[in-house]
């Protein structure tokens, strides 16, 4: 599994179940978890109930009240109902952030807001969602970022880049990663093999094929160890050791020993990972909530989807 950001999903997949729509309650998010039916996407609530049919051919996570669904090569946006609110009319599209979500038909790339409407008229050979109110396009085979106006905030120039968190942004210039700011000056010098995004004050980076994480400053907060890392969430990180992925607390203290194929990190309360071949939602007390069942008919798991990053 790719772990660099919880933007990348793996394919997986479960018997059929009856579809629920439970009400919302008053000023509550619906918490709803991408899950595969047999070859087909829906939405499972914490219960692991299936609550938004499984009838897509990829779905992306829900971020703010709208996901990405796609369905005969096309993708749009559904609610948190499983209301269609853009029907399918997109050949890539990513999540709504900072009210606006970058979707690409033909070469380009643009934003649009939840009505469907253009954000601002800016065209890109590559855009991404908007994080900590930056956006990464790519203008003549460079990476750079937008401000939510769509205005140039910092002037493409990087081979790669990985989005703003709590104000830097790891880019690549040339084999190496380092650090800008929102000013886009260089703040972590370039040298890391690779480098994901800061949450909780500290980043995943990868230095002579291991991987720890470093602060702000770029001094090292837990030493590079690992053979992969994720992300922290919810005050837990999936880290990967001879072969396997467990979790670690932000002082690096092993809270759930490796023993699992793959794993993304928490979002809403909720982990997904693969053991034995069969993937399965854990909560916080590591608990699982939702278990891939494997009775499926025969080639209808022969559909496997990453999602974009």
């Amino acid at each position: 599994m790719t772990t660099l950001t919880r933007r990348n999903f793996i394919q997986f997949a479960t018997a059929s179940a009856i579809a629920l729509n439970l009400p919302l309650q008053a000023q509550e998010t619906r918490i709803l978890l991408p899950a595969n039916y047999c070859g087909s996407w829906g939405f499972i609530d914490p219960k692991g109930v299936l609550a938004v049919p499984a009838r897509y051919d990829a779905v992306l996570p829900f971020a703010s009240d709208w996901a990405a669904v796609h369905r005969g090569g096309l993708w749009g946006y559904i609610g948190r109902h499983g209301e269609e609110t853009l029907p399918p009319q997109f050949e890539e599209a990513r999540n709504f952030h900072w009210n606006c979500s970058p979707v690409r038909v033909g070469k380009e790339w643009h934003f649009i807001r939840p009505d469907g409407k253009e954000a601002f008229p800016q065209r890109f050979e590559v855009a991404r969602s908007f994080q900590d109110a930056r956006a990464r396009v790519v203008i003549n085979g460079k990476w750079g970022y937008i401000d939510p106006d769509g205005t140039i905030a910092v002037k493409p120039q990087f081979d790669a880049a990985n989005g703003y968190s709590e104000d830097l942004a790891p880019v690549k210039m040339g084999a190496r990663w380092g650090f800008i700011n929102k000013g886009g000056e260089l703040v972590i010098p370039y040298q890391y093999t690779t480098a994901a995004s800061f949450n909780a004050g500290v980043c995943a980076v990868e230095l002579d094929g291991k991987w720890g994480f470093i602060r702000h400053d770029g001094s090292v907060a837990l030493p590079m160890v690992w053979e992969k890392t994720g992300e922290f969430s919810e005050g837990l990180c999936p880290v990967k050791k001879d072969g396997l992925w467990g979790l670690i607390d932000p002082k690096g203290k092993v809270v759930l020993d490796p023993r699992y194929a793959e794993m993304d990190s928490f979002t809403d309360g909720f982990v997904l990972v693969k053991d034995k071949q069969q993937f399965m939602y854990l909560n916080h007390k590591f608990l699982p909530i939702w278990t891939q069942k494997m009775d499926c008919p025969a080639g209808s798991l022969d559909h496997p989807y990453k999602s974009p990053a």
